[in-house]
């Protein structure tokens, strides 16, 4: 029995040997052209694609003879505008706690700190005004009236900028320079913007 064991092990190990596979690693090496147009930008520039600020609008928003290449669609010709803020860091949570102690000259850790009123605390983001590109056709919302109700209104950025200047349509809920706006930018170009609500 012990036999006839060992003969069939060595009858199924033999037919692995003689029936096995072989494995084999192939390289394959490719060269591929990319488009010499297209780089890479500066991590500068990576890092500045989506940004956010928040700020009051510095009046008046200025008309630009042109829009900068980088902004210029093909075949459109549209208006944009140099818009300018006063940066301000609009804070909340244990950030804001913990800056407007600070500013009282209270000390606290900061998750004992008493919460600050309205849950925010906006405070000056330096003193030099930043200005941005507003491209005409950007849309944003702005925050109106309606039958006593305030609602979020869409508007295009030469519409911004109108009312940066002083336009009294669409009525706001409360001016910019109160309220604040905030900014998305693609390192220099507004993408997006928003009036933030300040009871």
């Amino acid at each position: 029995m012990r036999v006839a064991a060992l003969l069939a092990v060595g009858l199924v190990l033999s037919g692995c040997a003689v029936g096995g596979s072989k494995t084999t690693t192939v390289t394959v090496t490719r060269t591929v052209k990319t488009p010499s147009g297209l780089k890479k930008p500066p991590a500068a520039q990576a890092e500045t694609a989506l940004v956010k600020y928040f700020g009051i609008p510095v009046k008046p928003a200025t008309k630009l003879d042109q829009c900068p290449t980088s902004v210029a669609s093909k075949g459109i010709d549209f208006s944009c505008y140099a818009l300018t803020i006063t940066p301000k860091f609009f804070l909340v949570g244990v950030t804001a706690n913990v800056a407007f102690a600070a500013s009282q000259g209270n000390a606290c850790q900061p998750l004992e700190c008493s919460p600050v009123e309205d849950d925010r605390y906006v405070i000056p983001a330096g003193t030099q005004p930043l200005t941005f590109i507003l491209p005409g056709p950007t849309t944003g919302t702005v925050l109106t009236l309606h039958s006593e109700q305030m609602r979020t209104t869409t508007i295009a950025g030469a519409q911004l900028a109108a009312i940066v200047g002083g336009a009294s349509t669409p009525k706001l809920v409360e001016p910019l320079t109160a309220s604040g706006l905030w900014l998305t930018v693609n390192v220099d170009t507004v993408t997006s913007f928003a009036q933030q609500f300040q009871p």
